[in-house]
């Protein structure tokens, strides 16, 4: 796919594939890894899940809802994670964020709708305050994630100040595994300081768009990516926090001049 070029509201953004140095550079920064795409027509897959273990973030849980109310807060956050964008940059984190609109049915007639993130962090994330909130899930998600997961936090305020759209109430703050949030929507993925439009199969007429010129984006690379899942050899731990801190420390051998 070359280059494709969006038109909206706000003015046009440009889709111009990602490099193969980009997606190493992805596959190389996430815990799990990625599974290259084999056809122009199917996604990468970022994995989350190897056997039995899968990946960890952070929900912000909203109070349950009916299902007509959980779709337009799905699209609603969808909208703020593009607004957060140039916000969540301003802190030059170096590891992935990946934000996520989840939708979940808990029951016929209860919904849950919400943002959630997930991280890998770099050292260099790692935050020089003393507060206990800046380390708060480091234990559980590597160090730096905290203040990450914080920030994108923040960032999302800010956007929802911008752009006049409400932020939803959170009732909740928890650690959960992929598995547990449901339908998962994400068009970015943020690297460092590089933001990459994901979105798989790409809907060019998605509002989401319109949000991103409007937060000052022309231009963004592509490539196409959904949560994965691959096999684990036998007899061997996958854990998400153990892969975390073996690349954590990976990092910190092939770049000890940015920690």
């Amino acid at each position: 796919m070359g280059t494709v070029t969006i038109t909206t509201d706000a003015g046009t953004l440009d889709l111009i594939p990602a490099t193969p140095d980009e997606l190493r550079a992805v596959a190389a920064g996430w815990p799990m890894g990625l599974v290259y795409s084999q056809a122009e027509s199917e996604p990468n897959g970022l994995v989350f899940q190897v056997g039995k273990q899968e990946a960890y973030g952070i929900k912000l849980q909203p109070p349950d809802t009916d299902e007509r109310t959980a779709r337009a807060l799905h699209f609603h956050n969808l909208a703020l994670i593009a607004a957060a964008l140039p916000f969540y940059l301003r802190h030059r984190h170096q590891g992935i964020m990946v934000p996520f609109a989840y939708y979940k049915e808990k029951s016929r007639r209860q919904f849950e709708s919400g943002v959630a993130f997930f991280v890998s962090p770099h050292p260099a994330s790692k935050s020089p305050s003393q507060s206990k909130a800046d380390f708060l899930y480091d234990d559980e998600l590597g160090d730096g994630a905290s203040r990450m997961i914080f920030d994108m936090a923040g960032a999302v305020a800010e956007a929802s100040k911008r752009e006049g759209m409400a932020l939803n109430t959170v009732i909740g703050i928890e650690v959960r595994p992929r598995l547990a949030l449901g339908t998962l929507g994400t068009p970015f993925l943020v690297h460092g300081a590089t933001i990459f439009a994901i979105q798989h199969p790409l809907s060019q007429d998605h509002p989401v768009w319109g949000f991103s010129v409007r937060a000052g984006f022309s231009k963004l690379p592509y490539a196409s990516m959904v949560p994965a899942a691959v096999p684990g050899p036998p007899n061997v731990t996958h854990a998400w926090g153990d892969r975390v801190k073996i690349l954590s420390r990976r990092l910190r051998e092939t770049s000890p001049e940015e920690m």
